[in-house]
């Protein structure tokens, strides 16, 4: 039910958006129209008017230029409305499609893969099908980067996981706020050379001397220069003095050339990035926030001698007026009575000192805001998971516990325990039975856990652990390394962090794969005897039922558990439900009469 009411959410959202832009777009058309309208009907008058009265002339040229200009502004704030109303159906229409399974819009975070990670590779949290892309509606670099680091370095902290559950729950309540946010980071997208050069902005100074900046200097010169026109033009002085000021002016612009070039390329091309910087800080500002967290946002936007958007606006007004520079007529006459260039770089030299410092901070935060909001988005998305809750009893309880990654009706889901200590469930199963996706749902259910998200279960408890997995252990030609080696490799850096106290909740699959039977199995017995003595607990899943005896020599720290199958004549069939003791059942050799591959 909760699912249908989110459906018809977007639906009527990205309808009403949808048909705002195409009412915004038919008067831009009209508009265009109007415009050359207005241009073929002044020729035609002013052809005839010439003719006639110099004073008819004028008016109707005035009045063309009036109306054109009118026109256009008007039309520029038609596209504006066309672009806004079309980014939000395109969010509405995005977030439907998420609800009904289809991601393809969503950035995958591909570059994020990192096979030494200790669980994300194994986990699939990024790339091609993976979860990343189910949640990632970022619109900002830092934004993405940050979300990222919620799965690749989850909380441990249960405080800081319940302060971010708190906020992005609030923010799952706020369609309309999310969404305005998304379209204005949209239209005025920041990419990776933006971000960069807007980073740069707080280690951009550019060394001025003081006594070229000074308020004598750059007011006394021009009052002066003014004041020796005006006293020239009344013949109260000779011709000679404003010229003498103006020389003297232009000499003062000279030495500030290079602190002029320099703040200016700090600018670069960074206004249109500051109107979307001050849209979303304004946008934060004027929203009241319940949770501590999106508090602490909007507080850590109003911190220093001004306000991120006090600051903001100051520099894009500073921008406008290096802008201005570009006009060389303007130029001229400008630095001839204003030392215009010496009031720019001044302007910023001042900036620069009193809030530069503050822009990291101010960027973090927006960039806290834009993975927030991705979160409170797979909140609302995701209406039939459920909150995790603390529990200092257990590791794990949950019910009805699924895969996240997989649809409604292809899922199947678990009632699974797991115990605080010294623990391992040792976990059988014939091939395809279901032992690799349940190691995935368990732990990738935790990382969401410790990411402040739902989780895919009904009721869902648990302790904050760091997580470590050995699932897809690759060997490399490129570091003449053979499989065995990698996964040894992968169990030794498990074992030294295990060895110098660090709780792991360690999920291991098919371990010692690259080893003949016999080795494996008494290898596998060692390696899990040892962890006895550890604070360490976890899931081993294994084709090899002699680890079951395991469960019978240390009832104490493990356990047995399995995904058992049914076959009927050559029919094998799966049901991936979750069963105590050790499987009895096995299908290699029938699945390979079925490929052919033997008779």
């Amino acid at each position: 039910m909760e699912k249908q009411k989110t459906e018809a959410l977007y639906t009527e959202r990205f309808k009403h958006h949808n048909s705002l832009r195409r009412k915004y777009k038919r008067t831009y058309n009209i508009n265009a129209t109007a415009r050359l309208l207005v241009f073929v009907v002044a020729i035609v008058g002013f052809y005839f008017a010439l003719s006639t009265n110099v004073w008819i002339v004028t008016c109707i040229l005035v009045a063309t230029i009036i109306v054109f200009l009118v026109l256009v502004q008007y039309s520029a704030r038609l596209e504006r409305m066309v672009r806004w109303h079309k980014e939000l159906a395109l969010i509405n229409e995005e977030n439907l499609n998420a609800l009904n399974g289809d991601f393809s819009e969503f950035d995958t975070g591909e570059e994020f893969k990192d096979m030494s990670h200790s669980f994300s590779y194994d986990l699939d949290v990024f790339g091609q099908e993976s979860f990343f892309a189910t949640i990632n509606q970022t619109t900002r670099p830092g934004g993405k980067r940050m979300l990222a680091g919620w799965f690749m370095q989850p909380l441990q902290a249960w405080e800081a996981i319940r302060k971010r559950q708190q906020a992005l729950t609030e923010l799952g309540t706020k369609t309309e706020w999310r969404h305005q946010f998304m379209a204005h980071a949209r239209i005025n997208r920041m990419d990776d050379a933006s971000e960069n050069l807007f980073n740069r902005l707080s280690e951009s100074e550019i060394g001025a001397p003081k006594w070229l900046i000074h308020d004598f200097i750059r007011w006394g010169v021009p009052v002066l220069t003014i004041l020796t026109i005006v006293l020239s033009s009344l013949q109260f002085i000779p011709v000679g003095y404003p010229i003498l000021f103006v020389l003297l002016q232009w000499g003062l612009v000279g030495l500030a050339m290079k602190y002029t070039k320099k703040a200016d390329a700090a600018l670069g091309r960074t206004e249109k990035i500051m109107l979307g910087q001050k849209a979303l800080i304004k946008l934060i500002d004027i929203e009241p926030w319940e949770s501590e967290a999106l508090k602490q946002i909007s507080q850590n936007l109003n911190e220093g001698k001004e306000t991120a958007l006090q600051s903001i606006t100051r520099l894009a007004g500073i921008i406008k007026s290096f802008e201005y520079r570009n006009n060389f007529v303007v130029a001229i006459i400008a630095n001839s009575l204003f030392l215009w260039d010496i009031q720019c770089v001044s302007r910023y030299s001042r900036w620069h000192t009193e809030v530069s410092l503050h822009i990291k901070d101010w960027m973090r935060a927006l960039d806290t805001m834009d993975a927030m909001i991705s979160g409170g988005a797979y909140w609302q998305n995701n209406p039939g998971f459920c909150k995790p809750l603390a529990d200092a009893q257990q590791q794990l309880q949950a019910k009805e516990l699924g895969h996240p990654l997989l649809s409604e009706d292809k899922r199947v889901v678990n009632d699974y325990d797991f115990p605080r200590g010294t623990f391992f469930h040792i976990i059988t199963g014939a091939n395809m039975a279901g032992k690799s996706t349940f190691l995935r749902t368990v732990t990738l259910n935790m990382v969401m856990a410790m990411a402040g998200l739902p989780v895919c279960a009904k009721t869902f408890r648990f302790t904050p652990v760091a997580i470590f997995t050995s699932m897809r252990t690759t060997d490399s030609l490129s570091k003449d390394e053979s499989y065995f080696y990698a996964e040894l490799r992968r169990l030794r850096e498990a074992y030294d962090r295990i060895r110098k106290g660090e709780r792991l909740f360690l999920v291991l699959d098919e371990i010692l794969k690259g080893t003949n039977s016999e080795d494996k199995r008494k290898g596998s017995m060692d390696f899990l005897t040892q962890l006895k003595r550890y604070d360490v607990g976890g899931i081993v899943a294994t084709h090899d039922t002699q680890l079951g005896a395991l469960a019978d020599q240390y009832p104490e720290t493990f356990e047995n558990y399995c995904f058992e199958i049914e076959i009927t004549g050559e029919e094998v069939n799966f049901d991936y439900k979750l069963q105590p003791g050790v499987t009895q059942t096995m299908n290699a050799q029938l699945l390979m009469k079925q490929m052919g591959l033997i008779e």
